[in-house]
């Protein structure tokens, strides 16, 4: 690979520890002296339930969060410009990288906390957020741009809310396309650096009101908690800037959230089908996009998923410049 800054090596390693979808990573990188280039990388976005690509910029948008955090790690303050070129749509950034001040405490723990960050698919306590947390991590979506709207075990709509996403896993289950895709992307093999290993699938649950996605691959059963906290991640508009901004927003929430000891799952697929995601609206009176569905509790830390290197992302993007 070319000679790259080892501070831009490391900036890139913990950008790639953001969270994707069925951690596809859908992300390829080029870097020329001290700026970093972030394209989505189609042979990566789930082409049946996700056509439009808005998962997949979400995706890039945390990636782009984490490269942020991390510069500012390595003294290192980012000029980043989002979706710069009208006839490029896979160009999802520009990051330019310049000395800046010594980082803050802050900013310190926030980077730390990329490290930590992973996605839970086990039970969580049977608890909601403190109310400490639920702010810092609503102020966290805020300062990107985006809403968190919490769903509490005690809200009428919680139990409507369960029943569109069991719709939704239902609809996607009856697709035999969109059945390949998931199963494409899960259980995989243990020597793949994409994808969610079958043991980090996590247990089905045996209730269909526990706040957790099924996944057809699922190992064994178990009961969850009833009641964490689920919160919809929403946006002002529904456009591809909208969708990086709503990336970089979920990323630096869960950031601020495992600094609580507070991890995440998600529950996509209500989202996927242009109904359910209409009626997810309806039911919480959502006036703004809503982007993501996740579930907030406190569990010991779980495993991460298998991540490709720095090299591998920026070997895929010569590979790609080359055709």
């Amino acid at each position: 690979m070319d000679v790259v800054d080892s501070r831009v090596e490391r900036i890139l390693r913990a950008a790639a520890s953001a969270p994707s979808v069925h951690n596809t990573q859908p992300w390829r990188v080029e870097v020329t002296g001290r700026t970093v280039v972030v394209r989505a990388d189609p042979a990566r976005q789930l082409r049946h339930s996700d056509p439009l690509g808005r998962e997949m910029l979400i995706s890039c948008g945390a990636f782009l969060f984490n490269a942020r955090t991390a510069a500012r790690r390595e003294s290192l303050s980012a000029t980043v410009h989002v979706l710069p070129a009208r006839d490029d749509p896979l160009l999802v950034a520009t990051m330019r990288l310049e000395p800046g001040p010594v980082p803050t405490t802050d900013e310190l723990e926030l980077a730390v906390a990329i490290a930590r960050r992973t996605t839970s698919r086990v039970p969580f306590d049977d608890q909601p957020l403190f109310t400490d947390v639920l702010l810092a991590i609503g102020q966290a979506a805020r300062d990107e741009g985006a809403e968190l709207r919490p769903v509490q075990p005690s809200e009428p709509a919680r139990a409507e809310v369960m029943t569109l996403v069991r719709r939704a896993e239902a609809l996607a289950a009856e697709d035999p396309a969109t059945r390949g895709e998931e199963l494409a992307w899960t259980a995989t093999d243990a020597d793949r650096a994409d994808g969610i290993p079958a043991e980090l699938l996590g247990p089905a649950a045996v209730d269909d009101g526990a706040p957790v996605r099924r996944f057809l691959a699922s190992r064994g059963s178990a009961q969850f908690e009833q009641h964490s906290t689920m919160a919809v991640l929403s946006t002002p508009g529904d456009t591809p800037r909208d969708w990086v901004a709503a990336g970089q927003a979920l990323e630096h929430l869960l950031l601020v959230a495992i600094t609580y000891f507070v991890h995440a799952s998600f529950a996509t697929t209500v989202l996927e089908n242009p109904t359910t995601r209409h009626d997810l609206c309806r039911v919480l009176s959502l006036e703004a996009a809503p982007q993501m569905l996740m579930r907030l509790g406190y569990s010991s830390l779980p495993r991460h998923t298998p991540r490709r290197t720095e090299e591998e992302i920026l070997r895929e993007a010569r590979r790609q410049a080359a055709r």
